[in-house]
């Protein structure tokens, strides 16, 4: 009785199996067309080629669901995304290096108006220096005009043609380029010096926020809302959390708790996590009392 009652339940399950198999085998698919029209079959319809598609057991279940292929347009704008977030990232990575480099220079608001101050008083010694040059060169371009002009009043009174000297045309026109030259470089001083004092008031700015909390290779947008930031999570940073053979601990970080080795410093890294602008912390494994 018990060799009968086994070999029914093993061809019971022979035949559960093969119900299962058949129903894989003659599984069918269905889809919607832009019409709303419902088309079926055993293989996939050709309406169904660029629709969303349902593969359905004969039972009627649902054995998975198949996308619809991307048209080149999707594609195309999968693609331009794609090159956006690289281009994005890297500007963020080149960020992130000036930033720190900001953060690594300048220890107080104050350095950066010495830093400026002290640039802008080169300018102005050159400055200086060419304002007293340009004198100079327009007083004697006076002269040289004056001299030049009793040629032309010569030609005026006369028939007669009297051309100035070929040596005083040159030096009157050498002079007139030189303070023209001179005057340029002046006015250039001036914008750089403007340029000087965006520059350091820009970072300056850029500084405070980074103290304050802004992660390093944040993009700032033209009125300075933040365009793009990295991701910064809460973490804890070590060699090796756990060391074989040492006590287990555990560390906080950010109010998530770590296991870690027992006496070991780890780094707590997040926004703020070390105060006001300090987004890193020394924490100890701690024996676990919870």
């Amino acid at each position: 009785m018990n060799l009968i009652r086994n070999n029914c339940t093993f061809n019971l399950a022979i035949l559960a199996l093969a119900l299962i198999t058949a129903d894989s085998a003659h599984a069918l698919f269905k889809c919607v067309d832009e019409k709303g029209v419902t088309h079926y079959g055993d293989t996939m319809p050709p309406q169904c080629a660029k629709k969303p598609l349902v593969e359905m057991s004969t039972q009627g279940s649902v054995v998975r669901r198949i996308d619809a292929p991307l048209t080149p347009e999707q594609l195309k704008t999968i693609d331009d995304d794609r090159v956006r977030n690289k281009a994005k990232t890297d500007l963020m990575a080149v960020q992130k290096l000036r930033d720190n480099a900001l953060v690594s220079t300048y220890g107080a608001e104050r350095e950066f108006d010495v830093a400026r101050d002290k640039d802008i008083a080169n300018l102005d010694s050159r400055q200086k220096v060419l304002t007293a040059r340009i004198a100079d060169v327009e007083l004697h371009l006076a002269k040289l005009n004056n001299d030049m002009e009793f040629y032309q009043a010569g030609k005026s009174k006369t028939s007669k043609t009297k051309e100035a000297p070929p040596q005083l045309v040159q030096d009157q026109k050498r002079a007139a380029h030189d303070a023209a030259t001179i005057r340029a470089e002046i006015e250039k001083l001036d914008k750089d010096k403007e340029e000087i004092r965006t520059r350091y008031d820009g970072e300056k700015a850029r500084w405070k926020r980074l103290k304050e909390g802004m992660p390093a290779g944040t993009l700032l947008d033209d009125v300075g809302k933040v365009a793009a930031a990295p991701e910064l999570r809460s973490q804890i940073v070590g060699q090796s959390q756990v060391v074989p053979g040492r006590p287990r601990g555990i560390a906080t970080c950010e109010g998530k708790v770590y296991e870690c080795t027992l006496s070991i410093i780890y780094m707590c890294r997040g926004p703020n996590v070390g105060g006001q602008g300090v987004n890193q912390l020394a924490v100890k494994c701690m024996e676990d009392k919870r």
